[in-house]
């Protein structure tokens, strides 16, 4: 029986990781998203080169070089396999964040829950520390951060950690790794094996963080295992104001207040299960 009491509201979710990050008691925590669920959909899609193409059409978008990548159902079968692995993986330090109803994705919500064995223990929100806890992440979560003596960001090889804290170490990610998966989830896993005892990981790795903080999870159970999303991207050198929920940290004036409030207000803003 688990002993991380989730209930699927906001507050409480957040103050029940925040505690044990303050408290130093391990704990993986993997977000399943939408790329997650187009994986896990076996469903072919591209992002890159100022574009998306997915089931749902094509679109011009312009995501970074490091947020590039392609999965391909026929080449692809091993990371699916994994992440489906990780979808389904239950222990009782082990939390699992999906899409909800204010994400527009009742399907996707109740697909994972059913992958939880029907129950929604160690369930929560794929987005608990963005859209309207984003700022309170920014102020609660990562000064418990620094309780933590070995700190390791596992993410994009252009990271630079050690520009916001000079004692954490990158523990770098290609880019669009899908291609060279085997390979990749490979030396990731015998990196992080190596780190000390009782170290936090940050992760910002796409779908290898759920498979590696699945992988981790069984085999170090003195690890904290943390995907945090794009959620310190500004910190690290990863600079690209892309995602709505950044909007927060642009400097007041009538154009940025105008955005901010129009962010408050969207539908997707409030997390609702």
């Amino acid at each position: 029986m688990s002993q991380i009491k989730l209930n699927q509201t906001s507050l409480n979710d957040f103050n029940v990781i925040s505690n044990l990050l303050s408290s130093k008691i391990p704990f993986t925590f993997v977000r399943f998203s939408d790329g997650e669920m187009e994986v896990i959909r076996n469903e072919e899609f591209f992002i890159g080169d100022g574009k998306i193409n997915w089931r749902k059409g094509s679109y011009n978008f312009d995501y970074p070089d490091f947020d590039k990548k392609e999965f391909l159902p026929s080449r692809d079968f091993n990371l699916r396999n994994d992440l489906l692995t990780a979808a389904m993986y239950k222990s009782g330090n082990f939390i699992k964040g999906i899409p909800a109803r204010h994400n527009s994705a009742i399907s996707d919500r109740d697909s994972m829950i059913a992958f939880n064995g029907g129950n929604l223990e160690n369930l929560t929100f794929s987005d608990l520390f963005l859209n309207q806890n984003f700022l309170k992440f920014r102020r609660e979560i990562i000064p418990s951060f620094f309780h933590f003596e070995s700190v390791f960001y596992f993410g994009n090889f252009r990271a630079k950690p050690e520009n916001f804290r000079s004692s954490w170490v990158l523990v770098p990610v290609q880019d669009n790794f899908f291609q060279d998966y085997d390979a990749v989830v490979d030396k990731a896993i015998s990196a992080l094996m190596q780190v000390p005892r009782n170290s936090l990981i940050l992760s910002s790795a796409s779908s290898l963080s759920n498979i590696v903080g699945h992988k981790l999870n069984s085999m170090r159970e003195d690890l904290t295992f943390l995907d945090i999303g794009t959620s310190l991207h500004d910190l690290v050198g990863l600079n690209s104001f892309i995602r709505e929920y950044q909007m927060v940290l642009l400097p007041n004036n009538p154009k940025n207040i105008y955005r901010k409030i129009r962010l408050r207000l969207q539908k997707n803003n409030k997390l609702k299960w």
